[in-house]
C-alpha cells in the first residue's frame, strides 16, 4: 500500500477519484462524488452520505437556518465524532461533519467539502486503521492517505431539520441525555 501527502490527495479528488483516509473514527473514503463512493462501497446509490468539512464556517455555509443547539454542538464536538443534519441550501438536507485526523490536511489542501463514508465493503465492519482495510475497497481507491488508527466508534448522528432535535446515533460522547441538556431540555 502506497501511501502520499495531503496535497497529492488533492490533486487526485480534483479529477475525480477516491481516496482512502483515516479520520478520528475509522477509516474513510472520501471523493467530490458521492456516486464514486457508492461505487467503491457496493452500496445503495439513495444513501445519503455526509459531507466533511474543513471549519464549522465552511459546514454551515452549506445549510440554511443554522439554529443555536448546532452551533453549540459543533462548539462542544468539532472537530470530532459529531454528524449533524441541517436544512441544504436549495431544499433537502445535508449531512456535516468536521473531522479530526489525516483527513483534515486533505480537506484543507481540497479547499472545500469532500463526501465520505467508511472505507468497508456495504454491510461490512468499518476499518479502524488502514491495515484493516478490505483488500477489494483497496483495490478501487485511486490513493491513501497515512494517518493514525481511529477510535472504531462511528460519529454520533444528530438531525437539526425538523422542529424538534433527533439523536440518529449516540455516541459515548453524545448520549440522548447529553444532548438534551445541551438543547436546554428539548426531547432529543
Amino acid at each position: 500500500m502506497t501511501t502520499v501527502p495531503a496535497r497529492e490527495a488533492a490533486a487526485v479528488l480534483r479529477n475525480g477519484g477516491v481516496v482512502l483516509v483515516p479520520t478520528e473514527t475509522v477509516v474513510g473514503l472520501v471523493a467530490v462524488e458521492a456516486r464514486r463512493l457508492n461505487e467503491v462501497k457496493g452500496s445503495d446509490p439513495g444513501k445519503p452520505l455526509a459531507l466533511l468539512c474543513a471549519s464549522a464556517g465552511e459546514a454551515f455555509s452549506l445549510a440554511t437556518g443554522v439554529s443555536p443547539l448546532a452551533r453549540t454542538l459543533a462548539e462542544a464536538l468539532w472537530p470530532g465524532p459529531l454528524t449533524l443534519v441541517l436544512n441544504r441550501n436549495g431544499g433537502g438536507t445535508v449531512g456535516v461533519r468536521v473531522p479530526g485526523g489525516a483527513v483534515v490536511d486533505v480537506l484543507r489542501a481540497h479547499g472545500g467539502p469532500l463526501y465520505a463514508t467508511s472505507a468497508n465493503p456495504s454491510g461490512g465492519p468499518a476499518p479502524r486503521s488502514l491495515g484493516e482495510v478490505d483488500p477489494r475497497v483497496l483495490a478501487d481507491v485511486d490513493l491513501v492517505v497515512e494517518g493514525e488508527p481511529g477510535s472504531g466508534e462511528a460519529s454520533a448522528v444528530v438531525d437539526l431539520s425538523g422542529a424538534e432535535p433527533r439523536l440518529l446515533r449516540a455516541t459515548e460522547a453524545l448520549t440522548g441525555e447529553r444532548l438534551r441538556k445541551m438543547a436546554g431540555g428539548l426531547p432529543g
